[in-house]
């Protein structure tokens, strides 16, 4: 058998906060800042819904991007040819 790199997939936890209306991924980031400026810019598809980076914490070394579950609110641009 073979294995094979996905090289634009990674690995995140998901969850929900009905609470506040949000859904989170939670991406582990063991080198810290370093993993962190690599895709703190980028937008996540999961499950073909959109989430974008708010924040990390350096003591778990967690990093994480948030979507709203408010209908109409999507915080993304897509560029123009």
């Amino acid at each position: 058998m073979k294995a094979t790199i996905l090289p634009n997939d990674i690995s995140v936890v998901y969850s929900h906060r009905p609470d506040v209306a949000r859904e989170y991924l939670t991406i582990d980031v063991p080198n810290g800042w370093d993993d962190v400026k690599k895709i703190c810019k980028k937008v996540l598809s999961y499950d073909n819904r959109k989430f974008t980076f708010t924040g990390w914490n350096s003591d778990t070394l967690q990093c994480y991007f948030a979507r709203s579950l408010v209908g109409g609110i999507e915080p993304v641009a897509t560029f123009v040819k």
